[in-house]
């Protein structure tokens, strides 16, 4: 009976052209899917990062004439959160603390409560409904004939706000301040407010 016997192989082993190609190719686009999935995965943490956060500065002048001249420079800090699913308002919270000049008298005002933005045309429109209400802390109160009763105060305000670039914005905002009468006087100051911002 014969036997089959194999030789030896002897020197390289050749790979077809094709079949050469063919892995080179899978090679390349394993490795372009890998790091496209990579940098998106990277691009959606940067998105959840950026753009969260809001400082601003308002000025706000009084909407009817006052017993003395008043004006009102805040600066602002905004923390904005995800819309919940199917909505587009996006909720935030605002701390702040305003200077509040009252003839040539001033005193001191810290706040703090939500803010809500509705974008109108869209997620992607660049004007905004916006909106904040908050407790306030006044270091005075009390500027001679103008008393405003006590050092506790609420605001709330209404508005618009418009995107300028990437990341800064200009709004007007209507703002009404009072005591609720919690006190023996309640004089409330409305101010047309002017806010310019950046986003980060």
């Amino acid at each position: 009976m014969a036997s089959l016997s194999l030789a030896p192989h002897k020197g390289p082993i050749r790979v077809p052209k094709l079949a050469t190609s063919l892995l080179v190719t899978i090679g390349i686009f394993g490795n372009a899917v890998a790091s496209e999935t990579e940098t998106t995965h990277l691009d959606a943490i940067i998105k959840r990062m950026l753009l969260k956060n809001a400082i601003g500065f308002r000025y706000g002048s009084p909407a009817e004439k006052q017993i003395l001249p008043i004006n009102t420079k805040e600066f602002y800090y905004q923390r904005r959160y995800q819309p919940s699913s199917g909505s587009l308002l996006i909720p935030a919270v605002e701390l702040s603390a305003s200077q509040l000049n009252v003839g040539d008298s001033k005193g001191y005002v810290y706040g703090l409560g939500p803010a809500a933005f509705i974008p109108i045309g869209g997620s992607a429109g660049r004007l905004y409904f916006t909106g904040h209400g908050k407790v306030h802390y006044m270091t005075r109160h009390e500027f001679g004939r103008k008393r405003y009763g006590g050092r506790i105060q609420w605001t709330y305000g209404i508005g618009l706000r418009s995107k300028l670039t990437y990341n800064t914005f200009a709004s007007y905002i209507w703002q009404h301040m009072s005591n609720a009468d919690r006190y023996e006087v309640n004089p409330t100051l409305e101010t047309h407010t002017l806010t310019l911002g950046i986003h980060f």
